[in-house]
This record gives C-alpha cells, structure tokens and sequence, in this order.
C-alpha cells in the first residue's frame, strides 16, 4: 500500500490527497505488475526465498519496473526487425495489425501507471495462446508469434503462398485468419500425399495416398506424425529452427481433427490446395 501511494500521489503530481477508487485499483496492478516482473526476473536467482526476505515491496517494484521498460525496449528492436522485409500476402487485417497498428502500442504504452494495458485489439489471430498474459508480457508473446511466422512464410515461394490462400478462399485479403497455419498444412499435405510443393494441384494417385496415410491412424497417431514431419521441414529448410518448430505445431491437433473430418465427408478442398486454380 505505501508503494501505491507513492505511486498515486506522482499520478496527481502531489497536487491532490485522493484518487477514484477505479484509479486506485489500476494504480495497485500497475505496483503489482512491476512487482512481478522482478519476481519472475529473479525465478532463476539461486536462493530465491532468501534473495525475497531481503528486498522490500518499494524495491521489488522500482526494480520491476525497470525490468519492464527494458523488455519493451527488446520488444521493439524485435518488432523493428520483422518489419524490415515484413509481408502480409494481400491480407488485410495482419497488415492493419502490424504495419498500421503495432506502432501505437510503443508510442502509448503506460508502463508506470497502466502497464496492463497493452492498448491494441490485436485482431491478426496467432497460433499461441496469450491468455492469462496482458500489457508488455502479452505483446513480448504477440511480436514473438508474428516474427517466427514470417520468418517461416519468407522461406517459401511467394507464388505458392498465394496459390494456396487462393485455394481456401477468394476472400482471403478480407478474413481473419492466421496465414502460417494455412500453408503449413498445405506444405503438411504436399508431404503426406508425396508431392512437390508447387502450383499444381493433387493427382489421383497423391490424393489416394493422403486417404490412406489419414485411414490408417489415430488421432494422437496423426498428430504424432505431422509433428515428425515438422521436425524434418525445420532440419531441412530452417537450420533445424526448434523454436519455429514448436510453434507451428501449435496448430496440429486442430489440422489432424479437420484431415479425418476431410476423409470422412470428401471435403479435403477446405483446408488443402488439391485442385488446380
């Protein structure tokens, strides 16, 4: 409590004794915010309960606070990074969120008296959850999830990313949806049916492959499988890239489910290019 007093009376620069109590409640998550991110700075300290008995609430939170400016300076220079070869493939709501969007966040950002805010909608879908995160730890995550994203769909074709948005839809531009998860699956299905990734769409026999390769197993078995298939995509195209891996399998589960929704009712033509444009 002291803690937030110092910092309500520097929000009404001295110049009044009381605040609101919905100004009050933001100022105390503002101190409670700081505070853990000095806690979750220290988690890797030796001797945590010891190095905690030592340092007050008032250093805990000055300390945080720091803490929490360094890493939006960090997210910036990450955000600055992406941006220099950034491309949203036609689709309008990941250009609105990045290019149009995202500066608002680092000219806005109330890391002192609200740094639980992290202003934007952030409408552009990432395959991560952010949940429970919020302020500049949300935004660490966000900018993380979109750069590794580029970093994947930069290595591909231009053409047969297009080719592939095409083919799930004439709308694309105009959908909200996650672009990464869109081509990895049709790169998945390249590979499961034993297809060049090009521009064509699925023979006779490429499509009968896919159909067995889904028949043959479970769930939990298909799963298993793509995540294998990510492994040798990353060591092949992506300098072995574990981190690129593990967020694109984020997306898994949901793509084994709809591949055995594919089989059973013949509609492989909702997620996968297997026709020519």
């Amino acid at each position: 409590m002291p803690v937030v007093a110092k910092l309500a009376a520097r929000y009404t620069s001295n110049e009044s004794t009381s605040i609101s109590y919905d100004k009050a409640r933001q100022l105390m998550g503002a101190v409670i915010y700081c505070i853990e991110e000095y806690e979750n700075a220290a988690a890797g300290l030796r001797d945590l309960v010891t190095a905690h008995s030592t340092v007050s609430a008032d250093t805990a939170y000055r300390q945080g606070y720091e803490i929490l400016i360094e890493k939006v300076k960090k997210i910036q220079q990450e955000y600055n990074l992406m941006m220099k070869e950034f491309e949203f493939y036609g689709n309008r709501c990941c250009y609105d969120t990045f290019q149009k969007g995202m500066p608002e966040f680092f000219l806005y950002y109330d890391a002192r008296f609200h740094p639980m805010n992290h202003i934007l909608t952030l409408d552009y879908p990432v395959l991560v959850s952010l949940e429970p995160r919020s302020g500049a730890d949300l935004m660490e995550v966000y900018v993380r999830s979109a750069h590794l994203e580029q970093s994947f769909l930069q290595k591909l074709p231009e053409a047969y990313i297009m080719h592939v948005l095409n083919a799930y839809s004439g709308d694309h531009g105009e959908l909200i949806i996650n672009l990464a998860s869109i081509v990895i699956r049709n790169v998945l299905g390249c590979r499961i049916a034993g297809k060049s990734i090009d521009l064509n769409g699925y023979s006779s026999i490429e499509m009968e492959r896919l159909k067995l390769f889904i028949s043959e197993k479970t769930r939990e078995e298909l799963e298993e499988q793509l995540k294998k298939y990510i492994d040798e995509l990353m060591d092949f195209a992506y300098e072995g890239n574990k981190e690129l891996g593990s967020y694109l399998k984020e997306d898994v589960r949901n793509f084994s489910f709809e591949l055995q929704h594919g089989l059973n009712y013949n509609c492989f033509q909702a997620m996968l290019a297997v026709g020519n444009n």
